[in-house]
């Protein structure tokens, strides 16, 4: 039931427009250690003295799915700056997350919480989830539904946390 409730909000929320960031006034950074695709551990702490962009997902969400190129296109007008993406995947099979990969190529590392324990800590209940963290590993947006991350204005506020 909860899983419906949590799945008719965030359709909701995507059929509303376009989401935009909003200041962060939540409480401490939960943490997130998980492997990537590869086996290759990541540990949140690691990216200190980057910008960071956390995004809760999942290829079953249609809003995530949408996403994705504009996450891709971020990344690659920052490419050279210390900026990071870490994209969180909720519990699906590596098979599946890696044929949506091969149609929608990711230049950034997909997180594996295979059990969600991640996603629940975080309190990710509507995908996407993302969370902007300041070089200075506090998180300083976060947006719930989809977002235009290659939106200039959303660019202009990541481009301005970068250390100058």
């Amino acid at each position: 039931m909860r899983f419906l409730l949590g799945f008719l909000l965030a359709a909701s929320v995507a059929a509303a427009g376009a989401q935009e960031l909003s200041p962060w006034t939540g409480g401490a950074t939960p943490p997130l250690a998980l492997s990537d695709l590869e086996g290759k551990p990541h540990r949140l702490e690691a990216y200190r003295g980057k910008v960071v962009l956390v995004n809760f997902w999942a290829t079953w969400c249609e809003p995530c799915r949408d996403e994705m190129p504009s996450i891709g296109k971020l990344r690659d007008s920052l490419q050279g700056r210390p900026f990071a993406v870490l994209a969180v995947n909720l519990g699906e099979p590596e098979s599946r997350i890696r044929r949506f990969a091969e149609r929608v190529p990711m230049n950034f590392p997909v997180l594996l919480d295979r059990d969600t324990a991640v996603a629940k800590a975080w309190q990710a209940r509507i995908l996407p989830a993302s969370y902007l963290f300041g070089p200075d590993g506090r998180i300083r947006y976060s947006v719930l539904g989809e977002i235009d991350w290659a939106d200039e204005r959303v660019r202009r506020t990541v481009a301005g946390l970068l250390p100058r």
